[in-house]
């Protein structure tokens, strides 16, 4: 279980979205995202960065940069080929935990309703579902 002992609030630093995919076709959901994504980061005078995860997807990174990101981490694995709640909680989780963004966007969608939950309830931090703005 992943938790965050001894940790100073002021040491989280930035703006992340899960940029999800399928089959290695992007979900719309993510350019909306990171859209969204672009002016909280300004607002907070903080970076945006992508997350991307699946097998054979690093192709997929470049074209966010046209919705906002400043840069995007690629997560690619076999086992990370089709979603599986275990084990995209667990790299996701590790992620923040190794990275430390400050807000973390997920879309509305079926994967995100599953995956945003958990990895709050293993991060032990709030979740606020649903937003539109």
């Amino acid at each position: 279980m992943v938790k965050f002992e001894n940790t100073n609030p002021a040491d989280f630093h930035g703006v992340w979205v899960f940029c999800e995919q399928r089959g290695g076709e992007v979900n719309p959901t993510a350019y909306e995202l990171l859209s969204e994504g672009r002016k909280l980061a300004d607002d907070l005078g903080v970076e945006l960065c992508g997350l991307l995860l699946g097998d054979n997807v690093k192709d997929l990174a470049p074209a966010f940069g046209g919705y906002g990101a400043d840069r995007v981490l690629v997560c690619e694995d076999p086992l990370l080929k089709e979603y599986t709640t275990d084990a995209y909680a667990k790299v996701l989780c590790d992620m923040v935990m190794e990275h430390k963004p400050e807000v973390v966007l997920i879309g509305a969608t079926n994967i995100g309703r599953d995956l945003g939950p958990r990895c709050a309830a293993r991060l032990h931090t709030g979740l606020t579902a649903d937003c539109t703005h």
